[in-house]
């Protein structure tokens, strides 16, 4: 019976990624697909009103980052695919973040399971656990079927630049952040 259930899972997930790709297969045609504003549920300034608590339980707000490059992955610590990603946006983040980069992890997850995650996987980005609101949030952002991973970044000002449901590969965020850090 748990081989049943494990195989149905798999099929499962295989089914819905491919349902993604079909649904969206600009992402895989393009190193950066376009992603224009109109694709999206909201304005840069309400982007920029967005809050979220961290892991502390303060209040950020998106808006501290405007002027920056800022990729906001949302993810959740059951996600395999998001936790295999998460050490490369660190990298990211160290390489870059002196040049304008910013990082946020947006987690689809309880506070006590992303605080119980970082205690063995720290990411040097910060990190806003909201089980409520991360998935409609990310669907307003583009993210049409919540899946995870769900990486979005806009240029400083609030233009959509790039959009991707799924892995995203090192040299492909690579590229993509050192054409867009702020000048």
């Amino acid at each position: 019976m748990p081989k049943l259930i494990l195989a149905f899972g798999a099929a499962s997930l295989i089914t819905m990624a491919a349902v993604a790709l079909w649904l969206d297969p600009a992402a895989e045609k393009s190193d950066f697909p376009d992603r224009s504003a109109e694709k999206i549920d909201l304005t840069a300034g309400t982007i920029y009103s967005t809050r979220f608590a961290d892991v502390d339980g303060n209040e950020q707000i998106l808006g501290q980052w405007q002027h920056r490059l800022l990729v906001i992955n949302f993810w959740a610590t059951w996600c395999t695919p998001c936790k295999e990603e998460m050490p490369m946006f660190a990298k990211m983040q160290g390489k870059y973040g002196k040049d304008g980069l910013q990082i946020v992890g947006i987690a689809v997850d309880s506070r006590e399971n992303v605080v119980k995650f970082i205690q063995n996987s720290p990411v040097g980005y910060p990190l806003l656990p909201d089980e409520a609101r991360a998935i409609e949030f990310s669907k307003r952002l583009g993210n049409r079927l919540g899946l995870l991973p769900f990486t979005v970044a806009f240029r400083p000002g609030g233009e959509l630049i790039f959009s991707r449901m799924g892995l995203i590969k090192e040299q492909e965020m690579d590229k993509l952040v050192a054409k867009n850090l702020p000048k």
